[in-house]
């Protein structure tokens, strides 16, 4: 079942945070343990504004629990979504990175898929046909056209699972780019008139 997140799916979404972002492998977050990390992300979900709080989050639920999440939002709040975490470093009393603001990545016109990842042990598993990551790509696709964005944007490695996803639904690279000194593309899927 598809859903936005609550409060309650807070110990299960900020561990799928937490595995997408170590297999990122964000310079920025090298200082920090994991635990510091898991605690980070577990305060900064109950924040409303922040990149990975729920208010951004819709979550893909089997039996009770939270196994994919997919957070995005419109380009207009991207630079309010980061002002959470230096608080956060300084409520959890850890040194924060040196960089600690995140560059935003949305074009003007895009709703900006930010994440989706599906828990390990049910990357192989269907419901109706569909891989779990294709319910949460379906849903964040309806999630930006109601919005009422152009176009549908996110970044992806090169060959990885998220960019192939990508392709299938029609997104079409449109720059390279180096976010925390690994190559993405930007990839674009314009909203109008397109059947998802």
């Amino acid at each position: 079942m598809l859903r936005d997140a609550t409060i309650v799916d807070a110990d299960a979404v900020a561990m799928l945070v937490l595995h997408e972002l170590e297999r990122r492998q964000l310079r920025r977050l090298r200082r920090l343990s994991k635990e510091q990390l898991s605690q980070l992300l577990f305060v900064g979900y109950h924040q409303p504004m922040f990149r990975y709080g729920y208010p951004q989050a819709r979550v893909y639920q089997n039996q009770g629990v939270a196994v994919g999440v997919a957070y995005g939002y419109p380009a207009a709040v991207e630079s309010t979504l980061d002002n959470q975490w230096t608080a956060l470093f300084e409520r959890l009393q850890v040194a924060p990175p040196q960089q600690v603001v995140v560059t935003p990545r949305a074009r003007p016109d895009e709703w900006y898929l930010d994440m989706l990842t599906v828990r390990s042990r049910y990357q192989g598993k269907t419901y109706q046909g569909w891989w779990f990551a294709e319910w949460l790509m379906g849903d964040a696709i309806h999630q930006a056209k109601l919005s009422g964005a152009n176009a549908m944007g996110m970044d992806v490695r090169p060959g990885s699972s998220l960019a192939k996803l990508a392709a299938q639904y029609g997104f079409v690279a449109v720059e390279r780019r180096k976010l925390d000194r690994q190559t993405y593309f930007h990839l674009r899927l314009n909203l109008r008139g397109n059947r998802w």
